[in-house]
């Protein structure tokens, strides 16, 4: 009897070892490595449940956050596990700043993130059939609910390691953009792909696609 407990104790702590790794290593990514180049794209419009924020990024955009995964863990019938899409968020930024110009404010104002207000939003994207029940506010004006995040043809890049060294990363992108004959028509979005909701991952392994939408410039 006692042997089978040690047995039992044994396949235990393997099969809790096997998950750790499993949750550790996280999903295959490698399918977006040809990403670290950037490149103009078309993409469909996509329904999301999303939250608007506006405010100091270090409380606003946490509590935003809070605020969506509530509401999407907690509606029936949302894909769950490797079923569900990753988080993303857009911001709005003076997007001409970027193209072909040195900016330091403007890079100054990304590698101090949490420091400065920002307005957006935080999403995650949703199955088109997918009812989503009609919520309220709550005491910080942050409500959950669907909307459609607008693309067509969209300029995108893979950034791996830390939001704060994201500014060299996002000048290739829109100098690439530049180069193309292309112009930024909409917000700044990044597609958290890897990041702080993932088990055991560090900040310099953070894997996000920073994205915008484009125009052929006339």
């Amino acid at each position: 009897m006692k042997a089978q407990w040690i047995i039992l104790l044994v396949v235990g702590a393997v099969l809790a070892l096997g998950l750790v790794l499993v949750l550790k290593k996280g999903p295959d990514l490698s399918s977006y490595l040809p990403l670290k180049e950037p490149r103009i794209a078309r993409r469909d419009d996509e329904r999301v449940l999303e939250v608007q924020f506006d405010g100091r990024a270090d409380t606003v955009i946490k509590k935003a956050y809070s605020v969506l995964f509530k509401a999407y863990f907690g509606t029936r019938g949302s894909p769950k596990g490797p079923a569900m899409k990753p988080p993303k968020a857009r911001y709005e930024l003076p997007a001409e700043t970027y193209l072909g110009k040195d900016n330091p404010e403007l890079d100054k104002r990304l590698t101090e993130f949490t420091a400065h207000d920002w307005k957006g939003s935080v999403a995650i994207p949703i199955p088109e059939s997918l009812v989503v029940a009609e919520g309220r506010p709550n005491a910080d004006g942050l409500l959950a609910r669907p909307g459609l995040w607008a693309y067509g043809e969209v300029a995108e890049i893979l950034h791996l390691g830390t939001y704060e060294t994201e500014p060299p990363t996002i000048k290739r992108l829109t100098d690439y953009i530049a180069a193309q004959g292309y112009g930024i028509v909409g917000d700044h979005e990044e597609e958290y792909l890897k990041g702080p909701g993932k088990a055991w991952v560090a900040p310099k392994d953070y894997w996000t696609i920073i994205r915008y939408r484009v125009k052929k410039a006339r």
